[in-house]
């Protein structure tokens, strides 16, 4: 597999290395008010006077939240048919088998902002369940580790979310999911890798081409947000230093700057994908993580005294934008020909 697919990869995984802390955040009352039967786990809930705080141990929490400990074959309490695609979990010892449509909410609260428009919503459930059931492929359940989450039970505190607001984000993501219950994104009979972003650009990017359905498109209206620009700036000395952290660098000094920085190549998308600096060339994602940018597509500018980025979007650009999304669904966009707008040549399919 080639770099930038493992790259692109581990991009999108971020978002799910969080979903469940967001629902543990919102413990027990989440359960209980909108029937979010599944994937809270761990440290759950807040203690009184604390906004950071330990929480309820697992086994109450899911309790509450009415996941069954016991026999991680049963199925969920007043279905009749077959769960068809299943997340396996454990907690303490006790594995648990929890149905993926319960699972997506959680799961959509981290990746997107839960008051876009429904629409976008609809999108951002069908990107989920079409990542995960490219991992299943053919199996009707995988082990939630493979999911990423291995490392949640670590996690504790909260976002600093208000409880009102996380659970009316939660109660929009559950009915974003319902209305689009089974459906995935599919080309040429496999669901797609569908990588999104936050914001592009103005325009999306290409992938390889062992992914044809990312191609390149507009995405104009990204470029009216907000905070679709930002600014850096670094001394010399502390800038040289960050790129000489970059794995096999060669060293950067204060002296060599701003003179040896040189633009080598970006994409039709305008995203930087390779930059010289001092001695070394690297990519566009590498000088990305190693000053922390938002985005890859960024110019670099300087005088004797600082370096500045000048930092579009956010994200890395391929697949869907979410505030284009968003944008699409407030024009009357549904969310098939939004996604269908972003991912070319998809189909999609109810499963």
């Amino acid at each position: 597999m080639r770099r930038w697919v493992i790259a692109m990869a581990a991009m999108l995984l971020m978002p799910w290395m969080v979903s469940l802390v967001w629902m543990r955040a919102a413990g027990m009352e989440t359960g209980m008010e909108m029937g979010i039967e599944a994937g809270m786990e761990g440290q759950a809930g807040e203690q009184e006077g604390s906004d950071g705080a330990e929480g309820m141990e697992a086994g109450e929490v899911e309790a509450a939240a009415g996941v069954a400990e016991g026999d991680p074959g049963s199925q969920p309490q007043g279905s009749g048919e077959l769960v068809r695609r299943k997340i396996l979990v454990e907690r303490k010892g006790v594995q648990t088998y929890i149905d993926l449509e319960e699972y997506l909410p959680g799961v959509m609260a981290c990746q997107v902002d839960t008051d876009y428009e429904m629409e976008a919503l609809k999108c951002q459930a069908v990107i989920a369940r079409t990542y995960i059931y490219r991992l299943m492929d053919s199996r009707t359940e995988i082990y939630e580790e493979e999911l990423d989450l291995d490392y949640l039970g670590e996690a504790k505190g909260h976002f600093g979310v208000e409880r009102e607001k996380l659970f009316h984000g939660l109660k929009r993501c559950r009915e974003a999911a319902e209305a689009t219950k089974g459906v995935v994104m599919k080309y040429e009979g496999r669901c797609i890798l569908p990588l999104f972003h936050g914001m592009s650009a103005g325009r999306t990017r290409n992938g390889e081409a062992d992914f044809p359905y990312l191609q390149s498109v507009e995405s104009v209206s990204d470029t009216r947000q907000e905070d679709y620009m930002q600014v850096m700036e670094w001394s010399l000395s502390v800038f040289a230093a960050n790129i000489s952290q970059i794995p096999g660098a060669a060293a950067v000094t204060a002296e060599q700057l701003p003179g040896q920085i040189q633009t080598v190549k970006k994409d039709d998308a305008g995203y930087m994908v390779e930059v010289k600096i001092g001695e070394g060339t690297y990519s566009g994602d590498e000088i990305q993580y190693a000053l922390g940018l938002l985005s890859p597509c960024f110019n670099l500018e300087g005088d004797n005294e600082a370096i500045r980025a000048r930092v579009r979007g956010k994200g890395h650009g391929y697949g869907l934008s979410q505030a284009g999304a968003n944008d699409m669904a407030k024009s009357g966009w549904g969310y098939e020909d939004i996604l269908k707008h972003y991912y070319k040549n998809i189909s999609l399919i109810s499963e």
